[in-house]
């Protein structure tokens, strides 16, 4: 028996390690911390809503169809919650943390082929150690499954053109490539990742494999090597299971997916919330800490050791960069769009570190020299951090200091590791360090920060102020959907014409194709305003009590003196903040009709 578990740590030890981290990592206290991102909440309502009201095809938040994004992820998360009879933060995330899980695998195994059992190891751990992945994926949102969709399509073709052979630099003769079926796997991801996020994974997936197949001379025989009538049919099928309805139901759900793709690449005319920084410029801070490899990974093509392996290498670095350089075109690629392409990051890291690791145990001066500065800079991190909370947030040092203490221990270990001959495993410690991070990070120090993002406390405080019969809160315009997950027992309703028909943008968009747009944006205020007096002023509504955000309300607070009173208003927070009003008795009722009819040049929405 002894022999027999030896034997097993030599064979299996690393990779059940790998699994270890990467489970502690992405579903350690998964749950413990408030709905906080924007994305998350949105999804949060949206699976709330497919439970509670059975809206499957399109989910219905705001009292308007959500169309922009496919369901898949949405699916998941309320197929989760009917099983398990939960509706907690647990449920909401879950996907994105399995699907995280899900890439590090795939890393894994695509790293060994293209590199071997080190490189394999080592782009793993890198994957399940980068901050941004964490971040991300342990939020819910489309991006975490799109990234495990993109990285099963590309795993599916490399074994399709390369067989099962490990660390291959050239795609396989015909007579050895991969089994078909790896066809099949590759469409199947690719046209679940299209019901994830749209058509963007055909691009992820067409700017590394076409390329690939130009650079290593094999294009002709590689497309048709991936070329199978069986997987586009079922491709084709996954990819219009829900459009297809969907327009069935509602035609205008096309222009709605048109106008949310030209808005990203600049095309429809209409920007998405202003111009961003291009992606390549926060693309370093994303890759952290591995960066200074990647960067190192990045020119390596064109070095004289990278000529020597280059089909291998362009695969991931098409993946990493030729996706980048796509993205940064954009007029809108916010950070989260480049999620599908980190484990490429990963696996270009993870290669230089085995590199490294290599050359430095033959005495070269460069890569132990960055050895070196690698685990030093994550040193100066763990100790710098105590610091800089202390000054801004003082009762959060004690957990600081031992968030610093465990990542020293484990840049200490992966320096001993090196030591002892580990490449790939050397990044292990700092691996397990990072998992204890996280559960002291998600345990200790988020919640307090995750506060002033949080809506609880807005839904426990108008429970306490509402009366119990007024089951009914009004909302003008709309409200961040966090409040619909923790304010269950209450209906959320807007001001009737208030909201708009799908969103902001589209509705613009298509009052200005009809020419029925209002350029001046004092009338457009004042439209607004006379909507929510109609309805302040209307006897039948069925509820006194509405909420604002506060910077709506600052603006019409001068034609409201009178008609209404604030009962409660949001404190400084790290989002949308909000006021609780009630409308006054009748004598507010009789001046909001007099202000209504006095200026009547504005008709509002809810009479147009």
């Amino acid at each position: 028996m002894p022999l027999r578990f030896s034997h097993w740590i030599r064979s299996r030890g690393p990779e059940a390690v790998l699994a270890l981290a990467s489970l502690a990592t992405f579903l350690g206290l998964l749950g413990a911390v408030d709905l906080w991102g924007k994305r998350e909440q949105r999804a949060a309502a949206e699976a709330l809503d497919t439970v509670e009201h059975g809206h499957w095809l399109i989910a219905d938040i705001q009292s308007r169809p959500r169309l922009e994004k496919p369901p898949l992820p949405r699916w998941v998360s309320a197929s989760l919650m009917l099983v398990s009879g939960r509706s907690d933060e647990l449920m909401v995330r879950l996907p994105s943390a399995l699907s995280a899980v899900g890439v590090t695998l795939l890393v894994y195994g695509l790293g060994r082929r293209l590199g071997g059992r080190s490189v394999g190891l080592a782009a793993g751990l890198a994957y399940c150690t980068t901050f941004y992945v964490i971040t991300e994926h342990r939020q819910a949102g489309n991006d975490g499954p799109l990234a495990f969709f993109t990285t099963l399509a590309l795993y599916a073709a490399w074994r399709r053109l390369h067989g099962d052979r490990e660390g291959a630099e050239l795609a396989a003769p015909a007579d050895e490539r991969g089994s078909s079926r790896w066809t099949l796997v590759m469409y199947a991801a690719i046209g679940l990742g299209f019901l994830t996020k749209g058509p963007v994974i055909l691009v992820l997936v067409g700017l590394t494999v076409l390329p690939y197949l130009m650079l290593s001379r094999r294009f002709g025989p590689g497309v048709r090597s991936l070329a199978d009538w069986r997987g586009i049919l079922l491709m084709l099928g996954l990819c219009l299971c829900w459009p297809v309805p969907v327009l069935v139901a509602r035609f205008d759900a096309l222009s709605v997916w048109w106008l949310e793709i030209g808005q990203k690449v600049g095309s429809a005319g209409v920007t998405h919330h202003g111009r961003r920084t291009p992606l390549a410029a926060e693309w370093f801070w994303m890759a952290m800490p591995w960066t200074p490899l990647a960067l190192m990974a990045l020119v390596l093509p064109f070095t004289k050791k990278g000529r020597s392996t280059r089909p291998t290498i362009w695969f991931a670095w098409l993946w990493a960069f030729a996706n980048l350089l796509m993205f940064s075109t954009w007029s809108v690629a916010k950070p989260n769009y480049y999620v599908p392409c980190l484990p490429a990051v990963a696996l270009l890291a993870g290669s230089e570190w085995v590199r490294l690791a290599r050359a430095a145990r033959t005495g070269a001066f460069g890569p132990r020299l960055m050895l070196q500065t690698t685990w030093v800079a994550l040193f100066v991190i763990a100790c710098a951090a105590p610091v800089v909370l202390s000054q801004r947030m003082p009762d959060l040092v004690t957990p600081a200091v031992g968030l610093a203490v465990v990542v020293s221990i484990g840049v200490i270990g992966s320096a001993w590791a090196w030591r002892r001959g580990a490449e790939g495993m050397a990044l292990a410690p700092i691996a397990g360090a990072v998992s204890c991070s996280v559960l002291i990070i998600y345990g200790a120090i988020a919640r307090p920060v995750v506060s002033n993002q949080s809506h609880r406390p807005l839904a426990a405080t108008i429970e306490r102020i509402v009366p119990l019969d007024q089951t009914t809160v009004m909302f003008f315009h709309e409200l961040d959907e966090g409040l619909w997950f923790y304010l269950r027992d209450r209906n959320l309703a807007p001001v009737p014409g208030s909201q708009p028909e799908t969103n902001d943008a589209h509705d613009l968009f298509m009052e200005a194709q009809r020419g029925l747009l209002i350029e001046d944006p004092q009338l457009r205020i004042q439209r607004d305003l006379n909507t929510l007096l109609g309805w302040i002023a209307d006897p039948d509504r069925s509820t006194s009590y509405m909420l604002i955000r506060d910077r709506v309300y600052d603006r019409f607070s001068p034609s409201l003196q009178g008609k209404v009173t604030e009962l409660y208003r949001e404190p400084d927070l790290q989002r949308n903040e909000l006021i609780l009003l009630r409308v006054d008795p009748a004598e507010g009722l009789a001046s909001a009709s007099a202000d209504l009819r006095h200026d009547e040049q504005v008709e509002p929405a809810s009479r147009r």
